[in-house]
């Protein structure tokens, strides 16, 4: 309960620090750290604890499988919406934020022997569907390139998924380096979540019916359609619970941003970022003691 208390904590220190004089490019900031330092550290000591069995091959499959699920249901619940409202919820909701959001949320709920598996959702499944499918989305739905190479370029260059492979193959550091990789990995929490608080985003001409059906399907009805795929996989406990949280997460700060910058209902896609993260703190608790109870 502390811990979750402290992630709500840190997530107001970031609101609160909106309305003070921070640097140009503060979230930007502390996200390059974040991305080029903490979760590149935190992939070493956690990635090495996972063996690629067929629990570790199911939590990597689950983001896979949602994906044309979601995309479909969204298609559905778009009909009798303009195109740019499709493709603004065909980027925010299969994309969740398993990293920024699912680390110190899953790390609460689970502990932390779960967080081998949140990074292999998140850099297996997570990061390449946005790479990959996220440029497709944009490509289909704004006038423009698909450029293949620069997402080949991005993909292949991203640090976390470069340390990623890196520790798939050498397995555990050596012990001398440990601790200051430890030191350099536990700074990723508290960044991460000042850089969501900081960049959370409320208000515009939202159409509130619509934001309450997509924050379902992204916060319930993903964990539900998880849980079935996974039931008959025969994957152990705590892959089991950590694919479904991971799966029901808020949608990605990262695709919000991209189906802004694209004008994909602008508004919305800020809303469905900020309502959502404020939700999840009810809905994830909410889902790790049915999961608690069930398996």
């Amino acid at each position: 309960m502390e811990q979750f208390v402290f992630i709500i904590a840190l997530l107001l220190i970031g609101i609160i620090l909106q309305k003070m004089d921070a640097p140009v490019n503060f979230s930007k900031s502390l996200n390059f750290f974040v991305i080029y330092v903490s979760l590149p550290a935190t992939v070493l000591i956690q990635i090495p604890k996972i063996h690629l069995d067929l629990s570790a091959l199911g939590v990597i499959l689950i983001p896979w499988l949602l994906l044309p699920i979601m995309a479909v249901l969204v298609i559905a619940m778009t009909k009798n919406y303009p195109t740019h409202v499709r493709a603004a919820l065909l980027l925010v909701i299969p994309l969740g934020n398993t990293s920024f959001v699912g680390i110190p949320i899953i790390k609460s709920l689970l502990g932390s022997d779960a967080i081998g598996y949140v990074l292999m959702y998140d850099q297996f499944g997570t990061f390449l569907i946005l790479s990959l499918y996220g440029a497709a989305v944009i490509a289909r739905y704004e006038t423009g390139l698909f450029h293949k190479r620069l997402i080949l370029k991005k993909l292949l260059f991203f640090p976390p998924f470069i340390f990623l492979v890196f520790a798939s193959i050498f397995g555990q550091m050596p012990v001398p380096v440990l601790p200051y990789i430890e030191l350099l990995s536990s700074t990723l929490v508290p960044l991460a979540l000042v850089s969501v608080g900081y960049s959370l985003r409320f208000g515009g001409e939202v159409d509130y019916p619509l934001l309450t059906k997509a924050l379902m399907l992204k916060l319930f009805v993903m964990p539900f359609f998880a849980f079935g795929l996974l039931y008959g996989m025969g994957v152990e406990p705590l892959a089991f619970k950590t694919a479904v949280l991971e799966s029901g997460m808020p949608s990605m700060i990262t695709a919000g941003a991209l189906a802004i910058a694209s004008g994909f209902a602008p508004a919305l896609s800020a809303a469905l970022v900020g309502y959502g993260i404020i939700v999840s703190l009810v809905t994830l608790p909410l889902i790790a003691y049915l999961l608690e109870k069930l398996l």
